[in-house]
C-alpha cells in the first residue's frame, strides 16, 4: 500500500470513471429534457429536490451500513442496482418521451443507492491508500472524476440533441453495470468482521456518528458554514444556472453542455494544482484562498446575468459564452481547493471503525437544507427575476464566508491527525 498507483487504487478509480461518465451524460440531459418539455423553473426545482432529498435522508444510515459491512460488496451492489434502475427508465421512455413522474421516482432510487455507495467508498479510500499519499490520492481521484464530468455533459448534450433521452438513460445504466464488474477485482479485507445490524445497534451507531461531530473541535464551524453555502449555492448551481443559461440567455444545448462541463474542467485543473502545491502551502491558506475566490466569482458571475450585461455582449453570443466559460472554470478550481482539502483532513482525523458513519453524519448535517433550497429556488424563479435571485444567493454566501473567517478556530482549517476517542 506504499505506492499510490497500486492495483486497488487503479481499479477503484476506473470503476468510478465509468459510472461517473454515464452519470455526467445523464445529469445534463435530464435538465435539458425537463426544460425543453416544460420550460418551467418549478419543474427543475422539483427534480433537484427529489434528486437531493433521498441522498441526504439515507446518508446517515449509509454510513452505519458502511461501518458494519464489507465496503467493497456495498460498492458493487449499489452500482449494480443503479444500473438496473437506469435501464428500467430507458425502457420506460417511449418515442423519446418519459413521464416526469416516472423520471422522478427513478431518480429517488438512484439517489438513495448513490448515497449508500458514497458513504462506503469515501470511508474505504484511506484503507487502500496510505496516509502520506491520501491528499495526493484524493486530488488525483478528484481530477479523474471531474474529467468524466467534463466529457459527460458535452457528450450528454450532443446525444440528447441527436437521439433523445432514452439513449442517454441506457448508456448510464450500462456504465453502472460495467463499474460494478470492475470493482469485483479490488483486493480488500475489511479490518473488522461484518456483524448483524439490529435496530438498536443502528440507533446506537447513528448517535455515535453525530456525537463525534459535536465533540470534535473545529468541525461544527465547517458544518454551519457549509449548511448556509449549500442552501444558497446548490440552488444557484443546480436550478438557477441551468434556467438562466437555457431560458434566460438562450444558449444552445451544446453550449449549455459545455458550460456545465466547465465547472468540472476547473475542478479537474484545481485538483491537479492542489496535488502540486499541497506540499508548498499550508492547509489553512489553501482553504482561505479557495473560499475567498469562490465567493468573489459568484459575485462576478451574477453581475453578468443582468439584462444590461446580456444586451452589451449579445443574447446567446459567443463572447458572453466565453466569459461564463472562463468564470466557471475558475469557480471549479476554487471549489477543488476547498472540498478536497477539507475531505482529506476529515478522512485523516476520523478513526477507521467509525469513519463511514461520521463522514455521513457530517455530509448530512451540512447538506440537509439543500433540498429545501433548490425547491424554494424553483418557486422563486416563478416569482422574481432570475438575475436578482442569483445575486441574493450570492450575497448570502459572501456573508457566510465572512462570518466563517471571523469565527472558525484553527482546527477548522488544519485539524489534528489522531485517532480521537468517541465521547
Amino acid at each position: 500500500m506504499g505506492k499510490l498507483f497500486n492495483r486497488n487504487f487503479i481499479l477503484y478509480a476506473a470503476g468510478r470513471v465509468v459510472s461517473l461518465m454515464g452519470s455526467g451524460i445523464q445529469n445534463v440531459a435530464i435538465p435539458l429534457y425537463i426544460l425543453r418539455t416544460t420550460g418551467s423553473g418549478l419543474a427543475m426545482g422539483t427534480f433537484a429536490f427529489v434528486q437531493l432529498l433521498p441522498r441526504i435522508i439515507i446518508m446517515p444510515i449509509g454510513g452505519v451500513i458502511g461501518d458494519n459491512f464489507n465496503r467493497k460488496k456495498i460498492m458493487i451492489i449499489m452500482d449494480f442496482l443503479c444500473g438496473i434502475i437506469s435501464l428500467i427508465l430507458a425502457m420506460a421512455a417511449i418515442d423519446g418521451y418519459i413521464s416526469l413522474t416516472v423520471l422522478f421516482i427513478g431518480q429517488i432510487f438512484l439517489s438513495a443507492f448513490a448515497s449508500v455507495f458514497d458513504s462506503s467508498t469515501g470511508a474505504m479510500l484511506p484503507e487502500i491508500i496510505d496516509n502520506k499519499n491520501l491528499l495526493k490520492g484524493n486530488s488525483l481521484l478528484g481530477s479523474v472524476n471531474s474529467a468524466t464530468y467534463i466529457i459527460g455533459p458535452i457528450v450528454g448534450a450532443a446525444l440528447f440533441g441527436i437521439f433523445g433521452i432514452r439513449i442517454v438513460l441506457f448508456i448510464n445504466g450500462v456504465s453502472f453495470l460495467i463499474s460494478s464488474l470492475s470493482e469485483i477485482f479490488i483486493e480488500y479485507s475489511p479490518q473488522e468482521k461484518s456483524q448483524k445490524l439490529t435496530v438498536e445497534k443502528t440507533k446506537k451507531d447513528l448517535v455515535e456518528g453525530f456525537n463525534y461531530l459535536i465533540n470534535a473541535k473545529g468541525i461544527l464551524p465547517l458544518i454551519y458554514f457549509a449548511a448556509v453555502a449549500n442552501f444558497f449555492g446548490m440552488a444557484s448551481i443546480t436550478v438557477i444556472l441551468p434556467y438562466i443559461f437555457v431560458e434566460g440567455i438562450g444558449f444552445s444545448d451544446n453550449q449549455f453542455g459545455i458550460l456545465q462541463a466547465s465547472i468540472m474542467i476547473g475542478i479537474f485543473t484545481g485538483n491537479i494544482l492542489l496535488s502540486v502545491v499541497s506540499e508548498k502551502l499550508n492547509k489553512k491558506k489553501i482553504v482561505v484562498y479557495g473560499l475567498t475566490a469562490q465567493a468573489g466569482l459568484f459575485l462576478v458571475i451574477g453581475i453578468f446575468f443582468y439584462p444590461w450585461a446580456v444586451r452589451t455582449f449579445g443574447m446567446g453570443s459567443f463572447s458572453l459564452f466565453a466569459i461564463f466559460l472562463i468564470l466557471l472554470i475558475m469557480f471549479g478550481i476554487a471549489n477543488a481547493f476547498i472540498n478536497t482539502s477539507i475531505n482529506t483532513n476529515l478522512q485523516l482525523m476520523i478513526p477507521n471503525k467509525v469513519r463511514a458513519r461520521v463522514l455521513s453524519a457530517y455530509s448530512f448535517s451540512m447538506q440537509v437544507v439543500s433540498p429545501i433550497g433548490v425547491f424554494i429556488a424553483g418557486i422563486a424563479l416563478e416569482l422574481m427575476e432570475y438575475y436578482n435571485l442569483f445575486m441574493l444567493c450570492t450575497l448570502m454566501i459572501i456573508i457566510a464566508t465572512g462570518i466563517f473567517f471571523k469565527k472558525a478556530p484553527e482546527e477548522s482549517y488544519n485539524p489534528k491527525n489522531k485517532e480521537a476517542e468517541i465521547r
